[in-house]
């Protein structure tokens, strides 16, 4: 009799122990965070002029696509409405590349011109058009000659302070300086055209 009962408890604890392990393994199981994969990573091919982009600030930049393993942050939405209001051409950015991960999101890597900030930001369902944490940014308006008085029409112009300076204001720029990526000064001297006289024939902010 007192054998039986030992028995009895043996197999009790036994079971007790077997349900105590299967739950552990369920609850790891149901605990284990699912990853999501790249299907396809790719250069983009539009004009560079139309992949210029400003950011959202409804989401956040990362190392790699945010729900891909190991991603991290670069910089925080905060970082990136900050970055989004403010006026200093440099902050201006530009998307590159363009990722899409087997649940269908789509991820652009982006570059801040300064170069400050570079990653993968979330881009919505559909690459139809820029969506999610960034959207497309115009970052020069061309005007008419014609918003200008007859006077700065018709005048001539010297270079104020001829030098090297990459100030905006010293040396001559393929676009207006901070409005294309890596599209930069004309002449990084000035000095030679110290004398020069210029009209003004395009005109925009």
């Amino acid at each position: 009799m007192r054998f039986d009962l030992k028995r009895s408890l043996f197999l009790s604890l036994a079971a007790l122990g077997f349900i105590a392990a299967a739950g552990t393994v369920n609850a790891q199981n149901a605990s284990a965070k699912t990853y999501a994969h790249v299907v396809s990573n790719e250069k983009m091919a539009m004009a560079p002029q139309n992949r210029n982009v400003n950011f959202t600030g409804t989401n956040a930049l990362y190392t790699k696509a945010g729900t891909l393993k190991g991603a991290r942050v670069v910089a925080s939405k905060a970082t990136l409405s900050s970055i989004a209001n403010s006026n200093v051409s440099t902050n201006n950015v530009r998307a590159y590349r363009i990722a899409v991960t087997n649940r269908g999101s789509i991820y652009y890597k982006v570059v801040t011109f300064n170069g400050q900030y570079r990653g993968w930001i979330y881009g919505g369902k559909d690459d139809s058009d820029f969506a999610g944490g960034i959207t497309h940014y115009t970052t020069f308006n061309n005007q008419s000659l014609s918003s200008l008085t007859t006077a700065q029409q018709n005048a001539t112009y010297k270079i104020a302070n001829p030098g090297t300076a990459n100030d905006g204001k010293t040396v001559t720029y393929k676009s207006p300086a901070w409005t294309q990526y890596k599209v930069g000064r004309a002449i990084t001297d000035s000095t030679p055209y110290a004398n020069s006289v210029f009209k003004i024939d395009q005109v925009g902010t």
